[in-house]
């Protein structure tokens, strides 16, 4: 077994995540996802995940969206990328009428690089771009319909044995024919304690709303990240919805395993 390295004890809310899709499920929107490095020169990970998120958006339908989403990706202490391709099962409810239907979401392929780091390594600013496939049925909610590109800015600093960061970006949101999506304004705060073996964050994430005329979403996020050992991690957390533009409540769980 390989033994830990420091990079565990430095982990960094990379700037991009999974975008949601635009739809009256949910708006665009992207969730940090802080991943660390094995070695000096990276290393490959596969990430394996499963979550449930429902709410109403003001409305009086609600949905209710369960995923299982596979990743691979490789992280090093300066630059990382990975690609994710979500299984949805999408239920909506209300006014009498049921519906469910499953399918492929809409596949993430994202990379980011540290562009800048201070003399003490406690200071360090890093960009991320992301490209959301049009993959996703969006005739039944699966998906947005339409290529969408973004770019991300996050930075972060050190200090009382935690991490700050802050985020940033601008996603270029494309629209299916006969329908027009506003580009989305993302923006966060996070901030990461971390022990031994375990790291618990939590943060604020918002943006502006894709869809005109609905409610910019806001949520709120806690989670951990716990070492199993040197080839495993568990990463669950759980979110609440702080306006009628984001899901009311969200958990999820999943594994990572390094090679």
């Amino acid at each position: 077994m390989r033994p830990l390295p420091e990079h565990w004890r430095r982990f960094r809310c990379l700037p991009f995540g999974a975008w949601r899709r635009v739809t009256a499920i949910a708006a665009v929107g992207m969730l940090s996802a802080p991943l660390a490095a094995w070695s000096a020169g990276g290393s490959p990970y596969l990430d394996l995940s499963t979550g449930f998120r429902s709410g109403d958006f003001g409305t009086t339908v609600t949905s209710d969206l369960y995923d299982l989403t596979p990743e691979v990706g490789y992280v090093a202490p300066a630059y990382n990328a990975a690609v994710s391709v979500p299984l949805l099962v999408l239920h909506t409810s209300g006014s009498g009428a049921s519906t469910t239907d499953a399918g492929i979401g809409d596949v993430l392929a994202r990379a980011g690089a540290r562009l800048w780091q201070a003399r003490n390594a406690k200071t360090d600013l890093n960009a991320g771009v992301a490209v959301k496939f049009a993959t996703g049925d969006e005739t039944k909610g699966l998906g947005t319909g339409a290529t969408n590109y973004g770019g991300f800015l996050s930075l972060n600093h050190d200090m009382f044995g935690s991490t700050v960061t802050l985020m940033s970006g601008y996603i270029i949101v494309g629209s299916p024919a006969g329908v027009s999506y506003d580009n989305v304004v993302p923006y966060g705060l996070s901030v990461q304690y971390r022990f031994s073996r375990t790291n618990v964050y939590t943060s604020l994430q918002g943006q502006t709303s894709a869809a005109p005329g609905l409610q910019n979403p806001l949520e709120w996020t806690l989670g951990f990240f716990h070492i199993l050992n040197a080839d495993y991690v568990l990463h669950p957390d759980g979110f609440v919805g702080l306006s009628d533009g984001s899901p009311a409540f969200g958990i999820r769980t999943g594994f990572v395993r390094w090679f």
